[in-house]
Formats: structure tokens, C-alpha cells, sequence
């Protein structure tokens, strides 16, 4: 019984083709600008099949110095906004042949288990989802040659590529919207994003169209459905009870919905609800929901600039910009 293991070698010999080109084509690669033709890649392929050629990748990785993985890290899941994140992510991911490694931190001290785990070589790139993350810590990253991208409107680092958004402008947007449409007591629902960017952007709007800011109609902790529904009834037990709600959230936004129709009120006659994120549950919502978010949840641009990263290591930071906009439905 023969139990020599094939190789490359072997493989090209078999197939009638150079060495380069069983490379390339099990690679998914061009060879020198030129591409290889369906019978030369049919006739690699059955090569590879007949000869039950297996390539070794631990060796692979150790020539190349890659591990051909990415890390996607996450402060938490149960985000329908993450989830279509981490979809693109790893379809894009698929085509490049790279493994995505998921990261949960959701603290300051998860956020450091990972830094190390990364300065280890985790993964030849990482893509960072808010966080706490500090600009030199990802500077240190890219400095190993770890291609780093991060979702965060403010920070900064060399060799680190951001994806920011103009997401405080559409919160702006939808509390100015709900007081030129006559609400006068507007509730602000805040998640993770305690007192940052959609606090930030709902005092302003309150100011620019002489609203008073009523502390009780600011709403932390806001950041899973149970918590929104149960904070929402409570709101409806005030003797002035507020007449809108801008809520941190998609999913904050419809379990007030829940709530609010559980109370036996209308939406929007009596309470007018606008979320943020534009996930697809929102559409089919009774009524659908004014939400704030990107016009579509394709994240393959985010990956795609991470992968671009991974080809041309020593370019300059870059910042990807993502439009965030007022998406009017039935709720408001």
C-alpha cells in the first residue's frame, strides 16, 4: 500500500502545469495579470481530486507568516445591527479563503484580553466595533502588521483605517423632525451610548427649537427589550406623559411599540416613535418604524477596506465614510 502523502509537485506533474499554477488556482489567484483558462483550472482540480492532494496550511501560514484569520470584535450579541455586520463580514472573508474569529469584550477589561491575544498573533487583521479602544493601542497594533479597522466616529492612530458615520447628524435630524411636527415632550432612550453621541445631538435639537430638556424623559440603560418595554409602560404612567420617544435603538424603539399598544394608545396619534439603525424588523412593525440609520445594512465595503489594508500594508490612514439618514415610515 502506497502511503506516499502528494505534493504540489506531484499535483502539477499530473495535471501537465507548472507549480506556479496549481498554486495560483488553489489559491484563487491570477498568475502573472494573466487569467487562467476553466480547462486549466478543471484539469488542476481533478488533479488535486485523483491524487487527494491536501495542502498543508500549517506550513502554508508559517512561509507566508499569516494566519489567514480576522478577528471581528464586539462589545456584545443580540444586536440585529451586528449580526447583518457579521454576515457581510464573513461572506467578504470567505472569498479571500480567511477564517473570522468572533471577539466579545463589552468591558475595559475584556477590550485588554483582547489587545493581547491580537499582539499574539491572533489574526493578521481586526476589525474593532466601538469600544473603548484607545488610539495608541491600535497604533501598536498596525505597527506589528496587523491591518486594523475600527467603527468610531473620534478616534484616531497611525496606519489605522476608520469607518465613521454621520450618525449624530441623523439623530439631530429625528428629535428637530419630531418638534417641527408638533411634540413638545420628547423622550430620549439611551443604551450604550450613555450620555454620548445621541444625548449629545438630542440636547441640541431640543435647544435649537426651544424645548425644555426634562431629566425624567432621559432614559438610560436602555440597551435590550425587556428593559425598554418595562422603562416605556412607566413613562406611560406619568400624569404628563411624554407625546414622542427617540429611542437609541431599533430594538428599544420596538419594544416601546409593544408596550405602548399594550397600553391601549395609538402610534403616532399618541405617541410618536423613531429608532435607529434601520434593522429589517423595523419594516414590518405595526406601524413600520421611523427609524435613523444607513439607507442599507451591506457591510461588504467595511470588509473590503480591511482586506485593502491587508494588500498595501504601508499606506497612509484612511477614513471611510457611511451616510446615516432619517428613514420616515408610519411610527412618526
Amino acid at each position: 500500500m502506497d502511503t506516499t502523502v502528494p505534493t504540489l509537485k506531484d499535483v502539477a506533474r499530473y495535471a501537465g502545469v507548472s507549480i506556479a499554477t496549481v498554486s495560483y488556482v488553489l489559491n484563487g489567484r491570477r498568475q502573472a495579470n494573466k487569467t487562467i483558462s476553466e480547462a486549466t483550472r478543471q484539469k488542476v482540480l481533478q488533479a488535486v481530486s485523483e491524487l487527494g492532494y491536501t495542502p498543508n496550511h500549517v506550513a502554508r501560514h508559517l512561509r507566508r507568516q499569516r494566519t489567514e484569520r480576522i478577528c471581528v470584535v464586539l462589545p456584545r450579541l443580540g444586536v440585529p445591527y451586528y449580526e447583518a455586520f457579521c454576515q457581510d463580514i464573513e461572506a467578504v472573508a470567505e472569498r479571500y479563503q480567511y477564517t473570522v474569529i468572533l471577539s466579545l469584550t463589552g468591558t475595559r477589561e475584556k477590550e485588554r484580553k483582547v489587545l493581547g491575544a491580537l499582539q499574539h498573533r491572533l489574526a493578521d487583521g481586526v476589525i474593532a466595533l466601538h469600544g473603548d479602544w484607545e488610539s495608541e493601542e491600535l497604533a501598536q497594533l498596525s505597527a506589528m502588521g496587523i491591518a486594523v479597522v475600527v467603527l468610531d466616529n473620534y478616534i484616531q492612530g497611525k496606519n489605522v483605517d476608520v469607518v465613521r458615520t454621520t450618525e449624530e447628524d441623523a439623530f439631530y435630524e429625528a428629535v428637530s423632525y419630531l418638534a417641527t411636527k408638533g411634540y413638545r415632550k420628547i423622550v430620549c432612550f439611551l443604551g450604550g451610548d450613555t450620555r454620548g453621541t445621541r444625548y449629545a445631538a438630542y440636547q441640541r435639537a431640543l435647544r435649537d427649537h426651544n424645548l425644555p430638556l426634562d431629566e425624567r424623559f432621559v432614559v438610560e440603560g436602555c440597551g435590550d427589550r425587556q428593559i425598554a418595554y418595562q422603562e416605556t409602560l412607566k413613562l406611560l404612567k406619568l400624569k404628563d406623559r411624554p407625546d414622542a420617544i427617540f429611542a437609541g435603538s431599533d430594538v428599544a424603539a420596538i419594544s416601546a411599540i409593544w408596550a405602548i399598544r399594550d397600553g391601549g394608545l395609538r402610534i403616532p396619534d399618541d405617541i410618536a416613535i423613531i429608532g435607529a439603525g434601520n434593522i429589517a424588523e423595523g419594516e414590518i412593525t405595526v406601524p413600520p418604524l421611523t427609524t435613523v440609520g444607513p439607507v442599507s445594512l451591506d457591510f461588504s465595503d467595511v470588509a473590503e477596506f480591511l482586506f485593502d489594508r491587508l494588500r498595501n500594508p504601508d499606506q497612509q490612514e484612511r477614513v471611510l465614510l457611511r451616510q446615516w439618514k432619517l428613514i420616515l415610515r408610519g411610527s412618526a
